[in-house]
């Protein structure tokens, strides 16, 4: 796809990816109870949703008021993770600075690409955070409750969020916009 921004309007993300596989409206947003904005009053009466593009490895979600894109999911289609098979495995690669510390000085490391294939403790290492505490994300299975991969571990570093299953790969990135 190129460079991606994360507020794109609908239409345009259209002209660049094609029409959806699929269309999924959100029932609820459990993180609006922490908008201190007045606007989440008016926002009820909406349902953001996702634009399902099972064959790029990919979802958008969109905003119900001002149709631009609030979220990128990016997936990397990993055995052993509760959406394998749903999707492609989408190719990315994310260009990610170094913090500012001695050690990226010293070694001339500034800049890391992350593709499906980096782990997750060589990330962390880049980034120099080894004592990170993920969020838990555990998914119960529609037919039974129990879900057979177990849980996943969310961490976020800037704007974006990367599920980790317990082998230490990505199973999917997760790019947004912070207020």
């Amino acid at each position: 796809v190129g460079v991606l921004q994360v507020t794109v309007l609908l239409q345009d993300v259209v002209r660049m990816l094609g029409a959806p596989s699929k269309i999924f409206y959100k029932d609820e947003d459990k993180m609006v109870i922490h908008d201190p904005s007045p606007r989440k009053i008016h926002r009820s009466h909406h349902s953001d949703y996702f634009f399902n593009y099972f064959t790029l490895g990919m979802d958008v979600l969109f905003d119900a008021v001002s149709h631009t894109s609030k979220k990128f999911v990016l997936h990397t289609n990993f055995p052993g993770h509760y959406d394998f098979e749903m999707y492609h495995r989408c190719n990315f690669l994310i260009k990610m600075k170094a913090p500012l510390n001695d050690t990226a000085d010293l070694l001339g490391d500034d800049e890391m690409d992350i593709t499906p294939s980096v782990k997750w403790d060589i990330i962390q290492h880049f980034l120099n955070k080894p004592d990170v505490r993920p969020v838990v994300l555990n998914r119960p299975s529609s037919t039974n409750t129990i879900n057979p991969f177990g849980p996943t571990f969310c961490y976020v570093v800037e704007d974006i969020i990367f599920e980790v299953m317990a082998s230490g790969y990505i199973s999917s990135i997760t790019l947004f916009q912070s207020d």
